[in-house]
C-alpha cells in the first residue's frame, strides 16, 4: 500500500477553527508543556475534567511500536539482538514477556480470557509482516501492520499472570492468513486474509463456547464506481491495518486502494457493532505524494491505531503542517451513530496511544533531527512510554472525510 495522509481540505476542517497549529517543530526538544492545538474560550467541552499525571516514563524504547493496554496491563514491543521482543508492565514493574521474538514488532492486544484472567493475543507467522510508520515510510518498527507483506499467520495467546504461549484453535482453510487480533471475554476478531476474497481481507471473529464455529462482520468500504456503466472493472484491495474490540464495538483502520480511490491509496476508521446492526465511518483520508510548500498550516493528518473503550472508540491521529516542519497529535472518540466526534488534544506529540482503564499512556519521541523529518524512535534518539493526560473532548459536527464516493 503506499504512503497515508489526507491533503486537508478547507471544508473538512471548517468547524475546527480552534485549532493552531503549534507542536514539535523540526529540530527541536521536546517540551512536556508543548501546546499543539489551542482551543478557543468558546468551545464546548464534553468533559469537565482531564485526568492528570506526574508519573515518570514507562520506559525508553529504540524503535516504533503500537501500545496495548487493559486489565491493568500496558504491552508493546521493542528491538532486541534476536528481533522484537513482548514487554509489559503491570503494578509499576517492567518485564520482558515469555513470548519468542519477531523479525517485527508484535501485533498485539490487552484482554481477557473466557475466565476473566489478562492475556496478549497476536499473530504468528511464516513470513512475518512489517509495520509501518503512519505515512507508510519504513523506520525502526511501526504501528500500522502492512498484513500483504506476511503470509500463514496465526493467532496464539499468552497468558499474561504465569504461564507460556500458547496456539487458539480457530479453524482456517488453507492459504488463509490471521493477523491484528483483539479479545474480550475470550471472543476473539481478527482480521483474515482468505482463499475465495481476493485482495480483500475479512474481519471475522471467534469464540471458544463454539469453536468450530467463526463469524464474519462488516470490513471497510470498497469503492463500486457508480460513475462507470460496469462499475469498477480494476481488482480492489482493502485491507486491516490495526484492529480493537471491547464489548460489542470493533474498531479498524482499513487501507484501500483501487478504481476510484482518490490519491495513491485512502484509509478509514470505521466503528462498528459485532452484530452487524450499526456501522460508523469516524475518519477517513486518501494517499499523497508530496507537500504543498511551507507555511501552509495545517496538511496532513495520519492515522494511527485505534481503541475501543466501551461504546466509543478512541482514534489518535499525527497531524502534519507547515511542510513537515511541525507536528501534532489529537485524540477522537467516535460511536457507532455516523455524524457525531468528539475531538481532544494530546499534550505532546505521542506516535501510538493506549488506554488502561481510563489512564492513556503515549508512545513519544524526544526530537526531531531537522526539516522534513517524521517523529520516529531509534536506539540513537529512542522514543519515551508515558503516561498522559485525557485531554478536554469537544464535540464536532461534522460529515468524516470518505476518500472515495
Amino acid at each position: 500500500m503506499g504512503s497515508r495522509g489526507i491533503v486537508v481540505l478547507t471544508a473538512v476542517f471548517a468547524s475546527l477553527s480552534w485549532m493552531a497549529p503549534r507542536g514539535l517543530a523540526a529540530g527541536a526538544s521536546r517540551s512536556p508543556s508543548a501546546s499543539v492545538l489551542a482551543p478557543s474560550s468558546s468551545s464546548t467541552s464534553t468533559s469537565s475534567s482531564t485526568s492528570t499525571s506526574t508519573a515518570a516514563p514507562v520506559a525508553a524504547v529504540g524503535g516504533v511500536t503500537p501500545l496495548s493496554g487493559g486489565d491493568g496491563w500496558l504491552v508493546w514491543s521493542a528491538p532486541s539482538s534476536s528481533g522484537w521482543v513482548l514487554m509489559g508492565l503491570h503494578d509499576g514493574v517492567t518485564v520482558r514477556l515469555p513470548a519468542p521474538p519477531r523479525p517485527a514488532p508484535f501485533d498485539a492486544s490487552v484482554g481477557a480470557d473466557a475466565q476473566g484472567a489478562p492475556v496478549a493475543v497476536f499473530s504468528r507467522c511464516e513470513r512475518t509482516p512489517t509495520m509501518a510508520l503512519p505515512d507508510g515510510e519504513s523506520q525502526s518498527g511501526g504501528t500500522l501492520l502492512q498484513p500483504e507483506t506476511g503470509s500463514s499467520c496465526r493467532i496464539r495467546m499468552l497468558a499474561l499472570q504465569g504461564g507460556g504461549e500458547t496456539a487458539v484453535p480457530i479453524p482456517a482453510p488453507r492459504g488463509a492468513s490471521d493477523t491484528t487480533p483483539s479479545i474480550w471475554h475470550g471472543q476473539i476478531t481478527f482480521a483474515r486474509r482468505a482463499p475465495g476474497h481476493g485482495d480483500v481481507w475479512q474481519i471475522m471473529s471467534w469464540s471458544p463456547s463454539a469453536p468450530r464455529r467463526l463469524e464474519t462482520l462488516s470490513h471497510g468500504r470498497i469503492p463500486s464506481c457508480p460513475e462507470e456503466p460496469h462499475g469498477c472493472t480494476e481488482t480492489e484491495h482493502g485491507q486491516v491495518e490495526a484492529l480493537a474490540r471491547d464489548g460489542q464495538l470493533v474498531t479498524f483502520v482499513w487501507a484501500v486502494e483501487g478504481q476510484g480511490v482518490i490519491g495513491e491509496g485512502a484509509w478509514e476508521v470505521r466503528v462498528d457493532r459485532t452484530s452487524g446492526s450499526r456501522s460508523a465511518l469516524a475518519e477517513g483520508g486518501f494517499g499523497h505524494e508530496a507537500c504543498t510548500g511551507a507555511n501552509t498550516g495545517l496538511e496532513y493528518i495520519w492515522p494511527e491505531p485505534p481503541i475501543a473503550a466501551g461504546s466509543q472508540a478512541l482514534f489518535p491521529e499525527l497531524y502534519g503542517y507547515d511542510c513537515f516542519h511541525g507536528y501534532a497529535s489529537m485524540l477522537g472518540s467516535h460511536g457507532v451513530a455516523g455524524g457525531h466526534a468528539a475531538l481532544g488534544k494530546l499534550s505532546t506529540v505521542a506516535l501510538a496511544v493506549a488506554d488502561d482503564d481510563g489512564q492513556l499512556y503515549g508512545l513519544v519521541p524526544q526530537t526531531l533531527l531537522g526539516a522534513g523529518d517524521i517523529p520516529g524512535c531509534s536506539s540513537s534518539a529512542p522514543c519515551e512510554i508515558e503516561p498522559l493526560a485525557t485531554p478536554p473532548m469537544r464535540r464536532v459536527v461534522r460529515p468524516p472525510f470518505a476518500p472515495f464516493p
